[in-house]
């Protein structure tokens, strides 16, 4: 029955993905797969069989180049280059679905599956690999408060990917010295966040997220990602992360 459903999944994502439209492609990995003494061999046997071409589509279809880097882009600890990369990429789809400014956008930093883009070829796979999820982009008015309450969660947990307009200090689990858009902090302000709905629903400990109406933006941060990377590379760029300054610093 599961190979079945595989089966099912295999074919619908073959002849519905393309690479301008690249929506809820499933998820396919060894997880789907039955195995031990409850799976009928002869239904393996047959159902692998009827499978095969369509992998080799799916395959096909992963393997497709979507960019180009010329080095390697790390996720890294308190602030690395894909941190900032992916986070600019979330800041700048919020800003272009909400036609208005956005302040800042956060992604946990485990929401990163892998812990660099290779240098060279970048295929539709890998960023799947480096993003499997299916989480939407959400947009938050948050307080100020709120704001230093959630930099503080980033800082105990050792630092997340954050974009440009957004900038503070870790002093031991506690952000200090946190600039907005080149202002320190205003806890009595109002701010807008993009991130994902997964911290907007509560996750990483992120509770006090729910308390905010959500503005769900339709788009997956997987497809604004590739949607980017395509665009790039049709302008004719290479994949890079535009600002090395990091965002987030150890206070000295």
């Amino acid at each position: 029955m599961m190979l079945r459903i595989l089966f099912c999944t295999i074919v619908a994502s073959v002849f519905t993905i393309s690479c301008r439209n690249v929506q809820h492609l499933a998820n396919v990995s060894n997880e789907n797969m039955v195995t031990g003494a409850e799976t009928d061999p002869y239904e393996d046997v047959e159902m692998l069989s009827l499978i095969s071409p369509y992998r080799k589509a799916m395959d096909s279809t992963m393997g497709e180049v979507i960019g180009f880097t010329d080095r390697e882009i790390n996720r890294k600890q308190p602030d690395g280059p894909l941190n900032r990369m992916v986070a600019d990429i979330i800041h700048q789809t919020a800003e272009e679905a909400l036609e208005r400014p956005v302040s800042f956008a956060v992604q946990n930093y485990f929401g990163l599956r892998i812990d660099a883009l290779p240098e060279g070829q970048i295929t539709l796979g890998l960023i799947y690999e480096l993003m499997p999820f299916d989480n939407y982009l959400v947009v938050l008015e948050l307080s100020g408060a709120t704001v230093k309450e959630f930099t503080n969660l980033i800082a105990s947990l050792g630092g997340w990917p954050v974009s440009h307009g957004i900038e503070f200090e870790i002093e031991g689990d506690s952000a200090v010295n946190i600039m907005v858009n080149g202002e320190p902090l205003n806890k009595s302000a109002s701010y807008t966040l993009a991130t994902n709905d997964y911290l907007a629903n509560g996750g990483d400990n992120a509770f006090f997220l729910t308390e905010y109406e959500q503005y769900n933006t339709g788009i997956l941060i997987r497809d604004a990602l590739i949607y980017y990377f395509i665009d790039l590379t049709a302008e004719g760029h290479i994949i890079r992360e535009d600002d090395e300054s990091p965002r987030i610093h150890l206070k000295d």
